[in-house]
């Protein structure tokens, strides 16, 4: 039987090797891969305009700082002149407000399921989700520091790293290619630039819809504060924004948070009524109009095929899992199809 691949030369065996030696050490130390991959949204967003100011003479990683420090200005001259309701209000809050508030709702609650059966008032609801939520609010509020300084380390890294990956993306890229056989030249090259258009195209699509889904959530949730009091707007939808990068669940953690903040602050579930119509028309009008405009790059992956590489994605690095899973599998699929074509080639 003729071998897929033929003789596999030593070169190629170690670049291999060391592509796997490299994979192990990221899934080992995952403190690395967060800022790495969001570098990598980084460079892939920002791409485009670095290709324009290079085609007028400008290098790689010096265009990369200007868009970098436009885009900082745009962002602070947002947040300088938001109207009111958008400005990021102090978030007070603690575990005891959130336990009080989740309480007071779930002991309404209970009295409307005992008025109307009966036959469930043995089960003392309330008490065992007023313990569990306990538990819950404060375990939030103790590693919510520790969540914000985390935050703040990969913030500052991931321009540093995007830095490099711009500046000598390029130089690794043809090094990669020159460790390639003269026979699977041709075909490397045309897998490169596939993985790279599809990543691409994928994840400007995702980073796009996002900010939109952002800028939508923020306009509903200004029409509900005409009705009901909707503070942290701003920080709501931003959060709302960022978390639909991972698919299906992102937008229930995005109303999850919003719900966690507003029964901390004390607030009556008026407003979080609002908040939760407001998360819900966000994402429908981003199922029906949002992404089917501006998703036109197709990954070409069957739906049963999404759902089980989520789960794997998941299951291996959580919630970074689910946001690179489908770039990767995708990729896989890409390099998958081109040996397949060259085998097909070599035997006819």
């Amino acid at each position: 039987m003729k071998n897929l691949f033929g003789e596999v030369p030593l070169r190629v065996l170690a670049f291999v090797l060391l592509l796997a030696a490299l994979v192990l050490a990221f899934i080992a130390v995952r403190v690395l891969i967060v800022p790495f991959v969001a570098a990598m949204f980084v460079v892939y967003l920002f791409d485009p305009g670095i290709t324009a100011l290079q085609r007028r003479g400008l290098e790689r990683g010096n265009a990369f700082l200007i868009l970098l420090m436009i885009a900082l200005v745009g962002i602070t001259i947002i947040l300088m002149f938001a109207p009111a309701w958008l400005r990021l209000e102090a978030i007070g809050g603690s575990s005891d407000t959130l336990t009080q508030s989740i309480q007071t709702q779930l002991t309404r609650t209970e009295r409307w399921v005992d008025s109307k059966f009966p036959m469930l008032r043995s089960v003392n609801i309330t008490r065992q989700i007023s313990a569990r939520a306990a538990t819950v609010a404060s375990n939030f509020f103790e590693e919510l520091p520790g969540l914000i300084t985390s935050f703040a380390v990969n913030l500052l890294l991931v321009p540093f790293i995007a830095y490099f990956i711009i500046r000598d993306g390029k130089a690794i890229k043809r090094r990669i290619v020159r460790l390639v056989p003269n026979r699977y030249f041709e075909t490397s090259l045309i897998m490169f630039y596939r993985i790279d258009q599809l990543i691409g195209g994928y994840l400007r699509g995702r980073l796009v819809e996002c900010i939109l889904v952002g800028i939508t959530q923020t306009l509903f949730m200004g029409v509900a504060n005409l009705f009901v009091d909707q503070p942290q707007i701003l920080l709501i939808s931003a959060v709302c924004g960022i978390t639909n990068m991972i698919p299906y669940l992102g937008p229930v953690i995005g109303t999850v948070f919003g719900v966690f903040l507003y029964l901390s602050a004390g607030l009556p579930m008026s407003s979080i009524y609002g908040l939760v119509i407001a998360a819900a028309a966000a994402h429908v009008m981003d199922n029906i109009v949002i992404a089917p405009a501006v998703l036109s790059y197709n990954v070409d992956l069957h739906p049963l095929t999404v759902a089980l590489v989520l789960v794997i994605g998941g299951e291996l690095l959580g919630a970074l899992g689910l946001l690179i899973a489908i770039p990767v599998a995708s990729s896989i699929k890409v390099i998958a199809q081109e040996f397949y074509a060259n085998y097909q080639l070599q035997v006819r």
